[in-house]
């Protein structure tokens, strides 16, 4: 009798990628910045000479002192005595880079208009301005709150929006934080770092649910806005994981390069990047790249080689079920049998694997490759489920019904111990068969 399945053999190509995350990191908050604003806007008794914008510098310190370094430019010089004295009596917020608070230069923009004076910055004292006093006193969770019921008022506020991406990203909902970084347009600079690590944590998300389309959409817009090894490793996995190995190639491989040159990269992301730019080099045919850059992922971290040994398995097994697909077994068998010698933790499934493959050759079973086989996955793990049942199928194949039963049997306890109600079936219907006299 043949074997009617082919065993759990650890996982398909895109399974068995890392877990995502811990290069995405990397690339998070601890730079954002936020530049100085306006605390309160000072006054003015000095007359206006008419209409005119002046722009004036001011340096503020972290603690809020400032000094009014002058006039950057102007359009009416005889509004610049009005626009330093305003300067000089407002108040303003220092810029925060991550937790800290740092110097930094405020441009304060005036416009005076029939006798009015408008302030370019965002004061304290209005609406959008105390939501943003809260980001930066880090009470994410007010901010948030108060912004979500800002933007319904104020649709299409881009500025507005901002702010909620901001506020999204600090909380994690990263979602969220993407939606609302869609609806900015053009992100200013000094977002760039904060509005990555919202869409690579959604890519990650994504992609870990099985969403390869979106969570490509959200890597490729990463990459975009801040390219670095992060955004690039993000973007390379989820070309992997949508089978565009030659894009996954090219990304990973600069994702890589970054890591050489930045000691700041921690070393479980560099091997998680040379994890996945070995599958790549495996998908588009590079094996002694392959082979190179898995001595380098555990030349990083040896603890890293059963990560290696999976994925090169990995490899193996996809070659293996698209040669089952295509019925040709006897190839499928030859796969297994590398996955097996790739990854020791593995052996015994996919020996296991390779005796099923065997015993399914196409004109005839090849029963004593399917027994060698069958045997190695035994020795591998005696009390493996697969390989016992490998093991009883090969008997049975061969004529040995007393001795295949005694596999099987044990094969459906362990099977059904196990959990595993496919493979107990399928071991069932074989004894029915040989009890049947089949």
């Amino acid at each position: 009798m043949n074997g009617s399945m082919l065993l759990g053999a650890g996982a398909c190509a895109a399974g068995l990628l890392l877990p995502l995350g811990a290069s995405a990191q990397s690339n998070g908050t601890e730079n954002y910045y936020t530049p100085p604003k306006i605390k309160k806007q000072g006054t003015s008794q000095t007359p206006l000479a008419g209409n005119g914008k002046v722009l004036v510098k001011v340096l503020v310190n972290p603690d809020g002192t400032f000094k009014v370094q002058g006039v950057i430019t102007s359009t009416n010089h005889g509004d610049d005595a009005a626009a330093l004295e305003i300067a000089r009596s407002s108040s303003y917020v220092p810029a925060v880079r991550g937790p800290k608070k740092v110097v930094a230069f405020y441009d304060f923009t005036l416009k005076f208009t029939g006798g009015s004076t408008v302030s370019g910055g965002q004061a304290e004292g209005s609406e959008l301005g105390r939501y943003e006093m809260e980001l930066h006193a880090a009470n994410y969770t007010g901010a948030q709150a108060g912004l979500k019921a800002y933007v319904e008022a104020h649709p299409g506020d881009p500025k507005a929006e901002l702010d909620l991406a901001v506020a999204d990203t600090f909380l994690n909902d990263d979602a969220a934080a993407a939606a609302a970084f869609d609806k900015v347009g053009t992100i200013p600079a000094n977002y760039k770092a904060v509005a990555a690590k919202a869409y690579i944590q959604n890519a990650v998300n994504l992609l870990n649910n099985k969403d390869t389309v979106n969570g490509l959409a959200a890597a490729k817009r990463a990459a975009e806005i801040a390219p670095g090894f992060a955004s690039y490793d993000t973007r390379g996995v989820a070309e992997l994981l949508s089978s565009d190995f030659p894009s996954a190639v090219v990304d990973l491989e600069k994702a890589h390069d970054i890591a050489k040159s930045d000691s700041k990269i921690e070393a479980k992301s560099r091997v998680a990047n040379d994890v996945h730019l070995m599958q790549a080099y495996l998908f588009t045919g590079k094996a002694d790249q392959a082979k190179q850059i898995a001595a380098d992922a555990t030349g990083i971290d040896a603890s890293a080689a059963a990560s290696v040994q999976t994925a090169m398995a990995d490899y193996y097994v996809k070659q293996a079920q698209d040669a089952s697909a295509a019925s040709k077994f006897s190839d499928a068998a030859g796969f297994f049998e590398q996955a097996a010698v790739a990854a020791p933790t593995l052996a015994a499934v996919n020996y296991a694997n390779a005796a099923l493959s065997y015993d399914k050759a196409i004109p005839t079973p090849l029963n004593e490759k399917a027994k060698a086989d069958a045997d190695k996955a035994l020795a591998a793990d005696a009390n493996d489920p697969e390989a016992n049942f490998a093991e009883g199928l090969t008997l049975a194949n061969l004529g040995k019904k007393s001795d295949a039963q005694t596999y099987l049997t044990k094969a459906d306890s362990l099977a059904k111990a196990a959990g595993n109600t496919a493979l107990a079936a399928a071991i069932e219907k074989v004894l029915g068969q040989l009890t049947g006299g089949h």
